[in-house]
């Protein structure tokens, strides 16, 4: 009988080790299903996708193309700003109302090309003025480029920075960017 009590002991405790494993094939269960779950939500959407891009493939523009039009438009449209305050011969910058420029007759070049610009801001550039210039052949061809920058400029201050051509490669130069920030 001794023997019989042990056998019993024996299977109860095999019996309580299979419990992790019970516990571990219900989870394993348990991620197959959340795994089919998300694929068929993915497939879903997946469709729902090409189904809406083939819908707009027939128009002439997408979604992406419309809204960046409509932000580059809006953030370009310089109807409602107020240039009173550009003083005579300076051209207001098309992003940025607060800032004018103008080509400087003094260019004072050494060795090779260069260009001045004349800078002003109706309220200043407290954290700097950049500025980069294109610099054409010939044929208006962008052969180079040029950039300048200034720490900080007051409201209504005028600045002047030199662009120079150090390829000499050039015969015009176009204002490319002004940031005043």
């Amino acid at each position: 009988m001794s023997e019989d009590s042990n056998m019993e002991n024996i299977s109860s405790s095999e019996f309580e080790n299979n419990d992790p494993v019970m516990t571990v094939d219900k989870r394993i269960k348990k991620s197959k299903k959340i795994g089919i779950w998300f694929f068929s939500i993915s497939t879903v959407l997946m469709l729902i996708s090409i189904i809406s891009t083939l819908n707009t493939a027939s128009s002439s523009t997408s979604a992406v193309d419309d809204l960046f039009t409509s932000t580059q438009s809006d953030s370009f449209d310089t109807s409602s700003w107020d240039s009173s305050w550009v003083p005579t011969g300076f051209t207001a910058w098309s992003n940025d109302a607060n800032i004018a420029w103008k080509w400087s007759a003094d260019n004072n070049c050494d060795q090779y090309r260069c260009i001045s610009v004349d800078f002003i801001s109706q309220y200043g550039c407290p954290s700097g003025l950049y500025a980069a210039l294109n610099w054409l052949d010939e044929s208006d061809v962008v052969v180079y480029y040029a950039n300048a920058t200034l720490p900080s400029l007051l409201p209504m201050q005028t600045a002047k920075l030199r662009f120079d051509d150090y390829q000499d490669v050039s015969s015009s130069g176009q204002m490319a960017e002004i940031n005043c920030g």
